[in-house]
């Protein structure tokens, strides 16, 4: 897959293109069947094009401390390269880009730069300055230039629609088997293994604490997880913890993460965590004693959960 970042480097002449448009953050289920139909669309002697910005649309218009991300652009170009996409189109987000009128975004970039042929987009698309621009407008500026336009139902999961929004709520909540329905996967937080305070290791259960890539990212609702973690490249089951270490008085916020069957340090080395389903919310024991009879206990319902997970996993 061909990836540019910004209109400027978008290659000139070539097939038309079949475009699937929207922000993408967390290439759910639903964004995945309006990408799918637009790279199978492209086999008919198209290019299949997605376009995506960066930073978030939200962080510019609404910024809030409280991260918002589902995935980084790091973590989203490769799974848009798995669906088969030719090419992305990695877009500036920012103010001004945000005042583009309607009009220009549909003549000037879908039309004359990106050549658009068929454009693939979810039922309900906004764009333009003010969202003036709709998916109905989209249809209607396709049918005065012969471009073929595909408003792509929302995919049902429960009977509610999938959305970036919903996702973001379940992990806010600690609902990461819920988000993993919506995603089509675990969802997953990757940085580099960190030097910790050794706690772990006086109770017996030595952790990797992991610092996430980006601090733009949502992490899962404070607790302990079953989780899978990807390490020189083996995948292990684990334990991980979301949450300040209440027992011992801890004021910093960490991911640490139990690897079982592994011994050894991580310290520097690269990670992801993939969170498989909650344990229990993090709260604080009288003694380090009682919490380590409690990650005893947490590792049991870890395995359980475990055991249905992917073939490979060393658990």
């Amino acid at each position: 897959m061909l990836t540019v970042h910004g209109l400027d480097e978008f290659p000139e002449g070539g097939p038309g293109s079949a475009l699937a448009l929207g922000t993408f953050d967390g290439l759910h289920l639903g964004h995945q069947t309006v990408i799918g139909e637009a790279v199978a669309r492209a086999r008919g002697g198209l290019r299949s094009v997605v376009v995506t910005f960066e930073p978030h649309p939200l962080e510019v218009l609404r910024p809030s401390p409280e991260p918002v991300l589902l995935t980084t652009l790091d973590e989203r170009l490769p799974l848009l390269a798995r669906l088969g996409v030719d090419l992305t189109v990695v877009l500036r987000f920012d103010l001004a880009f945000s005042q583009t009128p309607a009009e220009v975004w549909l003549n000037e970039v879908l039309g004359r730069r990106f050549g658009a042929r068929a454009v693939y987009a979810g039922s309900s698309y906004t764009f333009g300055h003010r969202r003036e621009g709709t998916a109905a407008r989209v249809a209607e500026w396709g049918r005065a230039r012969g471009v073929e336009v595909h408003l792509v139902p929302a995919v049902l999961v429960r009977g509610e629609p999938v959305s970036s929004s919903r996702i973001r709520s379940a992990l806010r909540e600690g609902l990461v088997d819920e988000a993993a329905q919506l995603l089509g996967r675990d969802y997953g937080v990757s940085g580099q293994v960190v030097p910790g305070q050794g706690r772990g290791r006086t109770l017996g259960y030595p952790t990797a604490n992991l610092h996430p890539a980006s601090p733009r990212k949502i992490l899962p609702a404070r607790g302990v997880y079953a989780t899978i973690a990807a390490v020189r490249g083996r995948r292990y089951g684990g334990a991980t913890n979301i949450g300040f270490r209440p027992t011992f008085g801890g004021t910093q916020l960490s991911v640490e993460t139990f690897l079982l069957e592994f011994d050894g340090d991580l310290a520097g080395e690269e990670m992801r965590v993939e969170f498989v389903g909650r344990i229990r919310a993090e709260r604080a024991f009288p003694t380090p004693e009682a919490l380590a009879r409690q990650i005893g206990d947490d590792l049991t319902r870890v395995r359980e959960l475990l055991a249905g997970a992917q073939p490979g996993i060393i658990r």
